[in-house]
């Protein structure tokens, strides 16, 4: 009889549980035999090197240790790293690419949640939510001038700085809107993005034409900081700056002193160089701003999408198969 494959799962304890459920291992069942973290904590370089010989696939997420060269030696039969988290770039190294083990993220079964979350602050912010529940709470009076009349997002120019797989979900649910969409992507071919109802723009007419503009780019040493002092300057006034990304796109000193002005409005549920957000930070003072703590992803027990495709990347790297949206070493320098 065929051997069967050998699956290493290596997050633990709460982790483990959100991420595989009973119904997950029953998929993982089907087809390989899995030897789960029992230690009800992540494991330890070490003990992921006692533990890899025979595994013939890997399934990681946050806190994982990482696969460098000498992990990578010692797991002669692995084909691959199946990320169930977002980024997988602090979990692998160039030795992974360079013996062709095939390496999968999380972010196609993240990226529809950001996009909601991303609606979610945009329409916050447009109908001026949070300043009217605090006006009434504080019996401020009712329609508070304070707070500013609401707008609608129908019919706005929304401009989407990235257009990876979670700026692409967001512009699926802003379709029924019937929004004007610009997007700027120095990675992502003109045809796509019109493919999606939008048009690639600069990203300086996106910043001083657009209504409502929302980061989706990766944090990359080309995009630390790429909305500076210079760049926030041009957003019109009125608009809603949104970020679900990463806090280095954004100079949040520069973005501080702007927003000071109430030029405009933002909503940001992530944040640099520091998270938790400090308590005595100046973002929380500011009444145009919405914060939320970075919790864009996938909630409750939805968190078990992120098994169920990493199981589903490694049933098809074990049938022979490249998973759909497996990442190059290439790939992998302009991801988050």
């Amino acid at each position: 009889m065929a051997r069967r494959p050998t699956v290493l799962v290596l997050p633990g304890g709460e982790l483990l549980r959100s991420l595989l459920p009973d119904e997950v291992r029953g998929e993982l069942a089907k087809f390989a035999d899995a030897r789960y973290n029992d230690l009800g904590r992540n494991l330890t370089q070490e003990e992921l090197m006692e533990r890899v010989a025979d595994a013939d696939a890997c399934i990681t997420s946050w806190g994982s240790p990482q696969f460098t060269p000498e992990v990578v030696a010692a797991a002669p039969r692995l084909k691959i790293i199946a990320h169930a988290a977002g980024t997988v770039k602090p979990y692998v190294t160039e030795a992974v690419f360079a013996r062709g083990i095939i390496v999968t993220g999380g972010a196609p079964a993240i990226a529809r949640y950001v996009g909601e979350m991303a609606l979610a602050l945009t329409l916050a912010s447009l109908r001026r939510l949070i300043g009217y529940d605090r006006s009434l709470k504080d019996e401020r009076g009712w329609r508070s001038p304070e707070v500013g009349p609401p707008e609608t997002l129908f019919e706005q120019r929304v401009g989407l700085i990235g257009f990876g797989v979670t700026g692409r979900e967001f512009a699926a649910v802003l379709k029924p809107f019937r929004v004007e969409l610009l997007c700027c992507d120095p990675h992502v071919e003109a045809g796509v993005i019109e493919a999606a109802g939008g048009r690639a723009a600069s990203l300086e007419e996106i910043l001083s034409t657009c209504k409502v503009i929302s980061v989706h780019a990766a944090s990359l040493p080309s995009t630390k900081h790429l909305l500076d002092v210079e760049q926030l300057r041009m957003i019109q006034d009125g608009a809603v700056l949104v970020n679900t990304a990463r806090g280095s796109v954004i100079d949040t000193a520069a973005l501080v002193e702007e927003l000071k002005t109430g030029r405009f409005s933002a909503a940001l549920d992530v944040f640099d160089p520091e998270e938790p957000l400090p308590s005595d930070h100046a973002l929380r003072d500011l009444p145009n701003v919405i914060l939320t703590p970075h919790v864009s992803g996938p909630v409750g027990g939805r968190r078990a999408d992120l098994g169920k495709y990493a199981v589903e990347c490694v049933r098809i790297a074990l049938s022979g198969e490249t998973p759909p949206g497996a990442i190059t070493l290439e790939r992998l320098q302009t991801l988050a």
